[in-house]
């Protein structure tokens, strides 16, 4: 463990902060790939979203939700 002296203060770091961090980061690269998902889908015409078998209100669930197939397959 190593410690941190703040204002006269000492204050240990357990693995928490370190598992803390990483799941913040874990989250803003899904969130960022979502995002990407999200700006193709909508920079499609509703004619290539009709062939890939989504319409132009599933966008959101399907960024949203990368996991489940919208087309119940």
């Amino acid at each position: 463990m190593s410690t941190i002296t703040a204002l006269g203060l000492r204050a240990v770091l357990t693995g928490r902060v370190p598992g803390f961090i990483r799941g913040c980061w874990n989250a803003l690269q899904e969130r960022r790939k979502c995002q990407k998902v999200r700006a193709a889908l909508y920079g499609l015409n509703g004619r290539d979203l009709h062939d890939i078998g989504i319409s132009h209100g599933d966008i959101e669930y399907v960024a949203s939700n990368p996991d489940i197939d919208p087309r119940g397959i």
